[in-house]
């Protein structure tokens, strides 16, 4: 009997058979699927997804490629990703309603397998997929290959049968906790969807690279086992901290070793959406990943994500565990500073590490806020793949404060789906609790959902700063702050100074380095901002720590750091006096978190200032955050708004201002992305206004959500900065011609060398001739228009650094 293929090794030593192939991604997905109770949808999903490579024009195409090894200019060019949906609608959508609704499904995921989620019904009420699945020019399959050699017929007709007896159990679960079936209800199959798609597409790819490489690359974990030598190196190390004996950081210390202990018991609690809210300097880091541990092990969970907002403090948090636990292969980063991300199913230059990061397959995994939420939310299939290992895991989210308000909705309807299907549970930890529980849409707490007791105990306990509010009407200059920063230097001590905008943070550095060279103290002044590449500010940082932890060796000396909000969230530093331009409540409690943090004496200060002219027009949360934070500190002292009950009115107050559209990710029209994951209302009334019948039971807009979605609300394109090893790279990729697989190898040290500047800003330093673009097509930046004091030199309107 013929034989089809599905593959050929590109050194053309080894080839793979569709049977081969569609078996063993049926299998993948099959296991993959059953947490859910969706075995039997995924593996015929599986085994149908490429049933068009039994076509004599793929066997063509193949053949091409031996012919033409390396020439990849016919990939795609035939379509082998309908004929699986078409086979599904002829043979099953003419039965009930439940099958028809499975047919649609399985089809959706089999026809998205390349491209990604396509729409059931567009914003503008049309429907890509009614186009694919009645799409004409389709290669004739040879379906009696397909069932003599993949499934028969009879056991084709079995497994869909199982399929629609998953469909119906599952639709009596959601419809359980949505009975009026409306944006709950069709939300949640939305997720559905994008869960199958991620397993086959992890499935169809993992198949793929293993054949390319003729080896396995999966890890078999032991997690029972990781997670208690985890355990046991972390309460170790917890044993080992010393009590300090100046009263105030011996109070903070164990107050930090019962909010720990808090976190241990509560472990053992049953699996659901929990709370950590515990004052900046409080240790949640070790804390939260001590309950972590103790409820991996407790309810057999395979992996622990922790969710970090900033790229700028995940090297810490990391470093902090790895030094810790002492197995670096089941640790694993994965954010933009150490991998950039391919749509394609380039094989060639695949390593395990990689894959990895592409599947999420280790038992511990630091990651930012964007790659999760992309994970969720955005469209193509690289992100999307990573969805399905969410499954029985822990997601710690730091700072959860910082979630942008216009993901709000989208993140806990997620995150209620994922705790309820896919056994997940969830740590939010902040001091700056934002109530997602009580909006419209709201996050869905389990009982007593507080790790730690007495909250208004350890937040007095960790009191270790006086706030000072100096603000004035109309703000003050530069020049007025400048001044003053400095001679609080002269007279106390290191001072840290933190503004909303980083044309402040530059104007503010330049006055007080003229004011500091005319001091009769020695002043280092040093600055930070998104204008500096990441290698530039680790330098800094270490710069900064550095003198910090000698200042009682040199007493005379003083440090100067001017910065941008970068600082604030989760960076161990300690200095005595804190400058704060006016924010919202949840940005001063953490950079007051930057003062005093170890209690190294009784009081730090943190002083409130506005600057005059301050425009926050682009900025809406902080603009929004610092107009409440005035307005409440006309009637609350200042030195009250750490407490929770400050907290608490100022985020009632803030989300109070906000509409539901702006919490559903507004979109340019009057859409929003929740809607298109949802009803898609829109959709439908376009489709009704041009008379249009469509045979549609779901009509979801995946693909038009996916395109609009963007975690940070801002259009920029990284460039190649020449800090350090940046020049010498962007002499590399200046000579790299194009050459892809080079590029990708040089990208992750290129990732510590760049910097993201608005299409204003470049287009301002391309009229300077400031800017290039190298051969490769990397941007980068001429030498003399970057400063080794403060970086890219443009004027900036605002950082992408915002917390609410």
């Amino acid at each position: 009997m013929k034989q089809y293929l599905a593959h050929i090794r590109r050194d053309g030593s080894a080839e793979q058979t569709v049977r081969a192939h569609l078996l063993r991604v049926g299998e993948l997905m099959e296991g993959y699927a059953a947490g859910i109770g969706l075995s039997a949808t995924a593996r015929l999903i599986g085994v149908l997804h490429d049933l068009g490579k039994c076509t004599a024009e793929f066997v063509a195409y193949l053949d091409y490629c031996r012919k033409h090894p390396g020439d990849y200019s016919r990939k795609g060019d035939v379509d082998h990703s309908s004929a699986g949906g078409q086979l599904l609608m002829k043979k099953y959508g003419q039965s009930g309603e439940d099958e028809c609704l499975v047919v649609q499904m399985a089809a959706l995921v089999i026809f998205s397998h390349h491209a990604g989620l396509m729409n059931y019904l567009s914003e503008d009420g049309k429907s890509d997929f009614l186009r694919r699945m009645e799409k004409i020019d389709v290669p004739n399959v040879d379906l009696s290959y397909y069932y003599d050699t993949v499934i028969s017929e009879s056991e084709l007709d079995l497994l869909f049968e199982h399929a629609v007896h998953e469909f119906t159990v599952l639709d009596a679960k959601i419809t359980a906790l949505d009975p009026e079936r409306g944006e709950k209800y069709h939300f949640y199959w939305g997720m559905v969807h994008k869960l199958l798609l991620s397993m086959l597409v992890d499935a169809d790819r993992l198949d793929s690279a293993e054949f390319e490489l003729d080896k396995p690359l999966t890890d078999e974990w032991d997690t029972a086992g990781v997670w208690a030598d985890f355990s046991d190196k972390l309460e170790q190390k917890l044993i080992g901290f010393s009590i300090p004996p100046e009263p105030k950081a011996e109070k903070i210390t164990r107050l930090r070793q019962k909010i720990s202990d808090d976190c241990l018991e509560s472990g053992d609690e049953p699996p659901g959406i929990f709370r950590l809210c515990v004052p900046t300097g409080g240790g949640k880091t070790l804390a939260s990943m001590r309950f972590a541990l103790r409820h991996a092990q407790k309810y057999n969970k395979k992996r622990i994500v922790v969710v970090i907002p900033y790229t700028s403090i995940i090297d810490q948090n990391v470093k902090e565990i790895r030094d810790i636990f002492h197995m670096d292969e089941a640790i694993l980063e994965h954010h933009s500073n150490v991998i950039t991300e391919d749509d394609g199913e380039d094989t060639e230059s695949m390593d395990f590490r990689r894959i990895l990061t592409e599947r999420w397959d280790v038992p511990v995994i630091f990651t930012t806020q964007v790659q999760f939420l992309n994970t969720v939310f955005a469209g193509g299939n690289s992100p999307l793949r990573r969805l399905h290992a969410l499954e029985d895991s822990i997601i710690i989210f730091d700072e959860i404060q910082t979630l942008p308000i216009r993901c709000t909705y989208l993140f806990n309807a997620a995150m209620n789906f994922l705790k309820d299907f896919c056994r997940v549970t969830a740590l939010l930890c902040t001091a700056t609790q934002p109530p997602l529980e009580q909006l419209d849409i709201p996050i869905e707490m389990r009982d007593n959902a507080d790790l730690t007791s007495d909250l208004a105990e350890v937040f007095e306990g960790f009191r270790r700063v006086q706030i000072e509010n100096i603000c004035k009407d109309g703000g003050v200059s530069i020049n007025e702050i400048a001044g003053e920063i400095v001679y609080s230097a002269e007279e106390i001590g290191d001072v840290l100074c933190i503004v909303n905008l980083t044309a402040q943070a530059r104007s503010l550095y330049e006055k007080v380095s003229e004011l500091a060279q005319i001091s009769e103290r020695d002043i280092h002044v040093v600055h930070l901002s998104t204008k500096m590449c990441p290698a530039h500010r680790k330098k800094i940082l270490r710069t900064v720590r550095a003198e910090l932890d000698v200042r009682h060796e040199y007493p005379e000396q003083r440090i100067i750091c001017i910065s941008t909000q970068l600082i604030e969230a989760g960076v161990d530093v300690s200095f005595p006096v804190v400058y704060r331009a006016l924010a919202g409540f949840s940005s001063i409690a953490q950079a007051a978190g930057r003062c005093n943090r170890h209690g190294e004496m009784e009081r730090g200060t943190v002083r409130l200032f506005t600057l005059e002219n301050e425009d926050l027009s682009r900025l809406e949360d902080i603009r929004q955050g610092k107009k409440i934070a005035s307005d409440m500190l006309y009637k609350t002292s200042a030195d009250e708004i750490l407490t929770p009950q400050a907290i608490e009115a100022y985020f009632r107050r803030f989300y109070k201002g906000r509409t539901a559209r702006d919490m559903r990710f507004p979109m340019k029209d009057c859409n929003t992305i929740f809607d298109l994951l949802s009803a898609n209302e829109a959709g439908l009334q376009e489709a009704a206004e041009n008379g249009a019948h469509l045979d549609l039971w779901f009509t979801h807009a995946f693909c038009d959500a996916g395109r609009a979605f963007a975690v940070i609300d801002s259009h920029t394109e990284p460039v190649l900065v020449p800090y350090a090893g940046g020049k010498e790279l962007i002499v590399e990729f200046n000579d790299m011609q194009f050459d892809k697989q080079r590029i990708g190898k040089k990208m992750n040290a290129a990732q510590q060398h760049m910097v993201n500047l608005f299409s204003y800003e470049l287009q301002k330093l391309a009229k300077f001739g400031g800017i290039w673009r190298t051969e490769s097509g990397v941007m980068a930046l001429r030498e003399e228009y970057y400063n080794e004091a403060f970086g890219i030199q443009t004027e900036e309107q605002g950082n992408a650094y915002c917390m609410i």
